[in-house]
């Protein structure tokens, strides 16, 4: 233990002594020289001579005497021209002039109001018709003008005119002896607001259906008669004549007519033709994606989604379908179980699509009436 203090105290020891003499043995190696130079203390007089010694040349202060010019004198101004007497005119005395009375304003002659208890009737405005509200097969039908706003084909009693004129009924409160003049019903010109080529319009030059030929009517076939006794010739009675009437050629023709008729073998009734404009494409594909989105076929088997079922159904002008009518008119493609389940699933999707009635076009009715619907994997078509 008395170690550390003995190399404590040696050590404490030893650095006093450097400190207090180390200076002796290493102050002259880093001593640096000093610069003396000698200085002279000079009074500020002969600084000043020996800054200027040829001394600052003097200055004149005083400014020489320079004589003042004499003013001109002034020129005299005229004498002002006395101003001239200026006479007043005597007052001229004025006439009296008799003072007008104000003219009186007649009172205005108010008739007394009637009070009527009951107000009368406001006529309703007009409809008006701006081309928005139209259906869409009479706005997208091809016309052979192109207007912004669409019209629709005006009826075959209206004249074609550029603005539109409603039809003027005859006032039945007017009196009799006043004559209204109707004026002559008016439609705009049908316009549609898309230009139609002639690739989208579909035309038929092949007539809907064609008559049966008419058959030759049979020869008669005479047959020998036999002969018979003359028989006695009486004697005319005489008589007034009568002028024959002159045949009518109608006539006849109606009558030959009606003879050929009822010689023809009767012929089977024809089928009811489609009349009107078919449908476009675009409503075909409208009432595609309508139905659509109705058909669900996650439930159905893998036999009944490779089955192609043809559906007929009936459709009311309102474009509802008939549930009645819904039938399975022919399959292909799979076994009569799968498409039982193919058909039941196509009747589902027409019932509940159809609830509110498909957006059909109403004039064109005798072309959607009955609709066949082929129901497949790829995709419906219609006919």
């Amino acid at each position: 233990m008395r170690v550390g203090y003995y190399i404590s105290g040696t050590g404490h020891l030893v650095a006093i002594l450097v400190l207090l003499f180390g200076g002796m043995f290493v102050g002259d190696r880093f001593a640096e020289p000093v610069t003396v130079s000698e200085v002279s203390v000079v009074s500020e007089e002969e600084f000043a001579a020996l800054a200027l010694p040829g001394g600052a040349p003097e200055t004149q202060t005083d400014a020489p005497d320079v004589a003042a010019p004499e003013a001109e004198a002034a020129p005299e101004a005229p004498a002002e021209d006395s101003a001239p007497q200026v006479s007043t005119p005597e007052p001229v005395e004025m006439p009296d002039v008799p003072e007008t009375p104000p003219a009186e304003v007649p009172e205005a002659i108010v008739p007394d109001a009637v009070i009527v208890d009951s107000a009368p009737p406001i006529p309703a405005p007009p409809a008006e018709q701006d081309g928005t509200s139209l259906e869409q097969d009479a706005v997208a039908a091809p016309a052979p003008r192109v207007a912004p706003i669409p019209q629709v084909a005006p009826p075959p009693e209206a004249e074609v005119a550029p603005e539109a004129v409603e039809d003027v009924a005859p006032d039945e409160e007017a009196p009799p002896e006043e004559v209204v003049e109707e004026e002559t019903p008016a439609a705009p010109e049908a316009a549609s607001d898309r230009i139609v080529t002639e690739a989208e319009e579909e035309q038929e030059y092949a007539p809907a259906s064609s008559r049966r030929p008419r058959t030759r009517p049979p020869v008669p076939v005479r047959t020998a008669e036999p002969e018979t006794p003359p028989e006695p010739v009486e004697q005319p009675v005489e008589q007034a004549t009568e002028t024959p009437e002159p045949a009518d050629p109608l006539a006849d023709a109606i009558a030959d007519a009606v003879s050929q008729a009822n010689n023809e073998p009767d012929a089977p009734a024809e089928q009811p033709t489609r009349s009107g404009p078919p449908l476009t494409g675009g409503e075909k594909d409208a009432l595609r994606v309508a139905v659509g989105s109705c058909w669900n076929v996650g439930s159905l088997s893998t036999e009944a989604l490779g089955t192609t079922v043809i559906v007929g159904v009936e459709m009311e002008q309102s474009g509802k379908p008939i549930g009645s009518s819904i039938r399975l008119v022919s399959f292909s493609g799979g076994t009569q179980s799968g498409a039982q389940q193919a058909f039941e699933a196509a009747r589902r999707a027409i019932i509940r699509c159809g609830a509110k009635g498909f957006p059909l076009p109403v004039e064109k009715f005798a072309e959607w009436r009955d609709i066949e619907m082929t129901f497949n994997p790829e995709g419906m078509q219609f006919r």
